[in-house]
């Protein structure tokens, strides 16, 4: 081999060698758990300007969007329908936040929801948006109840591993008028429903317990909201919150 040859050599010898060594510091100084940080820091950051950019927004009928704070720091992380079937799937133990940023009710509880999160030291929740994937029931003109729109295959298959801890879809009214008297019927849909806003944690894969945060004295999701409201909200939610890391409890039979 030449001069020439050898000096060509070197240099590719040379080079890769440089190359390997900085892939391989990259990978010392950027490890998967970095990865996973900079996910969660963008999902939080996303997750407060979603929320907070229809902050004092008008919603129609002279009502504005109620107004909510979120740090940047949140504990919101984004996940589709399919991630929450994998996490199950995987065993995995978590908290899943369903809702999306335009549900009056969802911006009532987020808050308190943020609070209770922190009382229970959880600082991470999955987010699933359900508003585009979730299915719609209308009655038909003999009353009986059809889908107008179809849900996700992702969305179907929540309703089924989530089955036990959600509510019923509910039931669809209509008005019948016979001798001018008005009588209203209502029809029951054969289906569950994963509401906005739900919270549901999920422990070893398994679901256990669902909270919407709605309270009893939250009667208008664009009421205005006291102290004294704000702490039972958070109550609530933090109750059931707190069921992800309590443990098991056994009778004499067994668990």
């Amino acid at each position: 081999m030449n001069t020439k040859k050898r000096a060509i050599a070197f240099v590719i010898i040379l080079f890769l060698f440089v190359a390997t060594g900085i892939v391989y510091i990259f990978s010392e100084l950027y490890t998967e758990s970095d990865i996973d940080e900079a996910k969660v820091n963008e999902d939080a950051i996303k997750f407060k300007e979603e929320y907070e950019k229809l902050n004092d927004v008008s919603a129609g009928e002279d009502k504005k969007y109620r107004t909510v704070n979120i740090a940047e720091d949140n504990p919101f992380i984004y996940r589709s329908e399919e991630d929450i079937i994998k996490a199950m799937d995987e065993k995995e133990s978590f908290i899943v936040y369903f809702g999306f940023s335009d549900c009056p009710w969802c911006r009532s509880i987020l808050n308190p929801l943020i609070d209770a999160l922190k009382d229970n030291n959880i600082d991470k929740i999955y987010y699933v948006d359900i508003k585009n994937i979730r299915d719609t029931y209308v009655l038909d003109e003999e009353h009986n109840p059809v889908r107008s729109i179809e849900g996700t295959q992702g969305y179907y298959d929540l309703l089924t591993r989530l089955d036990s801890v959600l509510d019923d879809y509910g039931e669809l009214t209509y008005t019948v008028t016979k001798k001018k008297k008005t009588t209203t019927k209502s029809v029951k849909v054969e289906e569950k429903r994963i509401f906005a806003p739900n919270i549901v944690v999920v422990r070893d894969g398994i679901p256990i317990a669902k909270e919407s945060g709605i309270t009893s004295s939250l009667t208008d999701p664009y009421m205005e909201i006291s102290k004294e409201l704000y702490q039972e909200i958070k109550e609530q939610l933090s109750s059931c919150i707190a069921k992800l890391n309590e443990s098991l409890v056994c009778e004499d039979k067994g668990c």
